[in-house]
């Protein structure tokens, strides 16, 4: 870890501190050897006073008993229809699941207490089938897990609910987790599987709105259930409060704190605010720019700037933002003797390439010409040359179309920078 990981870190602690996470886990997670870390990192956000409950599934347990015990069971994850005697195998697997994990939460000294507050009622008849003893969920008790939370306990909420009178029903763990989050004005939901989603997804987006998770699951009906369900819920949270949505694989190192603490993540999440920003620089960013390019001007992939160098032009610089932290600039100067623009500073930050962030500075700064009636935008290059030929950029011989002071500075710093021109 490097500094500027850590001071991306120390930024989220004060944000996330007296906030409500939901983790949600699979069953099978908590039967793998990855929750021994996830144990420590719900550790870890109880320490940082973020406030946790604990969802989990128990498909996994439920399917395991069914073939202990020889029966065969209607339904294991609270989707479709649930027999009774699926539904006595699935209360005794979940009873000794949330018994389990009350167990392990003690290990590393977290309070907590099982919560019973799902009010359900039948599902029903759901596309000419009676679901039987699946429920749908009613509503939650928010304040007997608030009152939880605020006495520093750890609430565990199993995949169970009950109706008027009293009848036990099997609920969706994805559909709790949603719900739950809903109530309590939860700031995040984290779904953590032994599928990585990143790579059962084939598709380069990490980040979503919840209407492009929503389009994507309609035009992807294959997708593999879990997974849905997920993306789903996820995109149906974000609608209707949840700020964002976090699907993480278990087998990531730290996979949680990984995920929370930093801009990328190790996994998917849908949003439902602003996540990725460009906007002007202010005289504010100064110090942060600085840190931001400082690395690049030391391997010369940057004319040397000083701070004051950077503040005296700050007005020509855009940045990126990603969750609130910069990670990329770049700065349009304008010669408006010459009506030409020059694109400058373009560098994203290390940890953050290969996302498509160079491409939207580049964009960034060709609206930014534009808006200065500007009809070229020229860039002078060392080792970009070839990135910013692949976004339109042609290469140029003749240096004497550079704006004569800007040729002269070519001449002195010794850098030989290739010039590349892109027409407005």
């Amino acid at each position: 870890m490097n500094f500027s990981d850590l001071r991306a870190i120390l930024q989220y602690v004060p944000q996330f501190r007296g906030r409500t996470f939901v983790v949600a886990l699979d069953g099978a997670v908590i039967d793998s050897p990855d929750f021994s870390n996830i144990l420590l990192d719900l550790s870890v956000l109880r320490s940082l006073n973020i406030k946790v409950v604990l969802v989990h599934g128990a498909a996994a347990q439920i399917e395991a008993l069914g073939e202990k015990r020889d029966i065969p069971l209607s339904n294991v994850d609270g989707t479709g229809v649930t027999d009774e005697t699926t539904l006595e195998v699935s209360m005794d697997a979940i009873s000794r699941l949330s018994n389990s994990v009350m167990q392990s939460l003690t290990t590393v000294k977290l309070q907590a207490a099982t919560a019973n507050a799902i009010h359900a009622h039948p599902a029903g008849i759901i596309g000419g089938v009676d679901t039987l003893f699946t429920g749908t969920i009613e509503r939650i008790d928010a304040d007997v897990l608030q009152s939880f939370l605020d006495q520093s306990i750890l609430p565990v909420v199993p995949p169970v609910g009950f109706d008027a009178d009293g009848q036990t029903l099997r609920v969706n763990s994805d559909a709790v987790a949603r719900e739950v989050a809903i109530a309590l004005g939860a700031e995040k939901i984290l779904f953590v599987s032994t599928d990585d989603p990143r790579t059962s997804i084939a598709h380069d987006q990490r980040n979503w709105s919840s209407e492009s998770a929503l389009e994507f699951l309609a035009e992807n009906p294959g997708l593999s259930s879990g997974l849905s369900s997920k993306l789903k819920h996820g995109a149906v949270a974000t609608r209707d409060g949840v700020t964002r949505v976090h699907l993480i694989g278990s087998e990531n190192a730290d996979a949680i704190l990984a995920e929370v603490f930093s801009n990328e993540g190790v996994g998917l999440m849908v949003y439902s605010d602003a996540y990725q920003s460009i906007r002007p620089a202010t005289r504010g960013d100064v110090d942060e720019l600085y840190l931001l390019i400082h690395r690049a001007m030391e391997e010369e992939q940057l004319v040397e700037r000083s701070r004051s160098e950077i503040l005296a032009s700050i007005e020509d610089f855009i940045i990126l933002e990603i969750d609130g932290n910069i990670v990329g600039s770049v700065a349009v100067h304008f010669y408006e003797s010459e009506n030409k623009a020059e694109l400058a500073c373009l560098y994203v930050k290390r940890g953050h390439t290969g996302q498509g962030y160079g491409s939207i500075l580049v964009q960034a700064a060709l609206d930014r010409a534009k808006q200065l009636n500007s009809n070229q935008l020229f860039a002078l290059s060392t080792q970009a040359a070839g990135y910013l030929e692949k976004e339109g950029f042609q290469r140029e011989e003749d240096l004497s179309k550079l704006p004569p002071g800007r040729r002269e500075k070519w001449e002195t710093n010794q850098r030989n920078a290739l010039l590349l021109v892109r027409a407005i």
